[in-house]
Formats: C-alpha cells, structure tokens, sequence
C-alpha cells in the first residue's frame, strides 16, 4: 500500500510548546487546498488572515516540512508577520511529494498552521479541499470526511470538500486502481446502550456493484481491547500487537466470491466494556487479495444516560486533535498493520 502524509503546516519541530492554543486577535477566516496527484503529488494552500482585534499584532507562523515554499501577499514569508487592525493577508504554501504507483494509495493532509507555535483556537469561516485524482482514477474508497461534490478537469475526476464553520481537520483519503466496484455498510443491533458489558451484534452488508465476479474477499474490522470484547464467533477474531504500538483486535471474514448484483450479510458479536455518551465503531475494510477495495461507513453508539438526561457529547477543538489519529486514518492504518501480520503467519 502507498501512503502519502502531505504536512504541509503539520506540528512544528517543538511541537511540545504547542501544547497551549494561541487566542490573540488573528484568525484563519478561509482555507483552500488543491491537491494534484499524478506521479507525485503536488500541494497548493491558501489562508485567508483577518487580525480582528483593535491593535497590531505580529505573530510568527510556522509549518512543515521546512522546504515548502511560502508567501504573504505574494512576497516570501519572514517572520515575524505583522497585521494592522483589521488587516487581510493571504498565506500562500506549496509543495510537491513524490507518488508511488500501487493497487491501494492514500494521503492524509494535515492543514495545521501554528502562530508563535501555537494551533489557532477559532474557527474557519470557509474550508474548501479539491483532490485531482490520477488519471483513470474515477472515485475514492475512503475519506475521514464526507466529500460535498465531484467534478471532472481534464478528464480526471476530482472531489471536493466545502465546508463552513470547521477547524481545519485532516483530511485522509483512499482509493484503489483496481477496477471493482464494492458497498458496504455496517450496522449494529441495538444502537443504544444502557451501561457497559452489555453485547452488540454487528451486522456488515457487502455488494458487488460491478458487472464482473470478485473473488478473495476479505473483511476486516478492528478495535481496542480495552474497550471491546470479542463474543462470538470466536474463531473469527485475533489479538495482534505489532512492535512499537498497542494491541488491536482483529475481526476477519473470508467471502470466497461475490457475483455482479450479489450480496452477502455478515454477523459478529462483541461486548462493549467501556461506555461513553458516545462510543465509535471505526469503518470495516473489505480487501481484495489484500488490497483495500472499499471502506464501510462508521458506527456511533449512543448511550441511555444521553437521552435520559439530555447530556451532549463534548466535541471541542482539543479533543477532535486528540483522537483524530485513530479516527481518520484508521482505515488505512490498521489495515497495514493487520496485512503485516497476515502476511508473517502465511510465510
């Protein structure tokens, strides 16, 4: 699998000063991202600066990787920037990363700027990312945000992301060069919980949308153990801790072929031993001879005390930037780790 992280104003080299949140008077008021991928994947940002405040201010900007290329109103980037009350700048980035061709490819794009090496705190007025896709490549597997629309530039299919009112998030997508066509969706029964150890089942939908048979069809979900239970079958499930990271357990299931229009429904159990007002299950992943075909959608089950009291799962800027990693990118990830093990146990 190929996996490109475009960082283009990822977490400084000092990221440990980061750990505060800037809240002075410059805001991000607009984001937009052109990400063209062809033999390597060439990154365009633009941000839009208001210094809503009644003073100047002057603030340092940082971003990585280092060798990316930027300008302020069109003149390269010194530090530090200042804004008059009420002054518009225009923070120009761009870069360019090698691609490697592979049945299964990705990138996260990461569109975290720091001021004084702090994340902005507010949030953005417009977020707008458009993906040109390479060429033959007609639609994505997987992206950790709903994309808005689709259009076609020089016959390439490109996805489109707007947004409003949004924290500029990562943004993880995937797709295949594999010409197949496969849905899938996943459920849970019940959706609602009362307290924890109680046991869901969870029931993952597959169709072969496309005109041809597929064969070697593998589904995977994953989870951390400390909060799930594998229940039934058992047989299907497997514990794997790869080096350097925590365990993950596994669930896998083998359909030997799928026929155009065909369906199959798969079933499994798992006990839920940590309950919070929301709890996630992470998307299903359906490979083909190992190669990442599809991605389901999540699973979010709610709690009784929610309803019962009326409680609201918190979702501030500092939690979404401290689960997004297991989030948005799992998967892709898990994935990887589950196919490393697979691939250890055959040989």
């Amino acid at each position: 699998m190929s996996l490109v992280v475009l960082c283009l104003s990822l977490f400084p080299a000092n990221a440990a000063h980061a750990a505060l949140f800037y809240t002075g008077d410059v805001h991000i008021d607009s984001f937009s991202a052109t990400l063209n991928v062809t033999d390597e994947a060439a990154v365009s940002v633009e941000y839009v600066l208001v210094n809503h405040g009644d003073s100047q201010e002057a603030i340092n900007m940082t971003f990585s990787p280092s060798e990316a290329i930027a300008r302020i109103d069109g003149s390269e980037l010194v530090n530090p920037v200042a804004f008059d009350p009420a002054e518009t700048r225009q923070l120009s980035l761009s870069y360019s990363l090698d691609f490697q061709t592979a049945e299964s490819q990705g990138i996260v794009f990461a569109p975290v700027l720091f001021f004084d090496d702090m994340a902005n705190s507010n949030r953005v007025d417009s977020y707008s990312v458009r993906l040109i896709l390479p060429e033959g490549i007609r639609k994505i597997i997987y992206s950790s945000l709903p994309y808005t629309g689709t259009a076609e530039q020089s016959g390439r299919a490109v996805i489109i992301w707007e947004k409003s009112d949004l924290y500029p998030t990562p943004l993880a997508v995937s797709w295949t060069t594999l010409d197949v066509d496969i849905a899938a969706v996943k459920n849970t029964v019940p959706e609602t919980l009362s307290s924890p150890g109680e046991v869901v089942t969870v029931e993952v939908t597959v169709q072969n949308k496309g005109s041809d048979e597929v064969g070697d069809i593998t589904l995977i979900d994953s989870f951390f153990p400390g909060a799930f239970e594998a229940v039934e079958p058992l047989s299907e499930f497997s514990l794997i801790q790869e080096e350097n990271s925590d365990p993950r357990l596994y669930w896998q299931k083998e359909i030997d072929s799928l026929g155009p229009g065909e369906t199959a429904v798969c079933r499994y159990s798992v006990k839920v031993k940590v309950l919070g007002l929301e709890t996630r299950l992470d998307p299903a992943v359906v490979l083909i001879d190992g190669t990442p075909v599809s991605v389901s959608n999540e699973v979010i089950l709610h709690s009784e005390l929610a309803e019962r009291y009326g409680a609201e799962a918190s979702g501030g800027f500092p939690v979404l930037y401290a689960i997004i990693g297991a989030v948005t990118v799992a998967a892709i990830v898990t994935t990887v780790f589950f196919l490393k093990s697979r691939k250890r146990a055959q040989s």
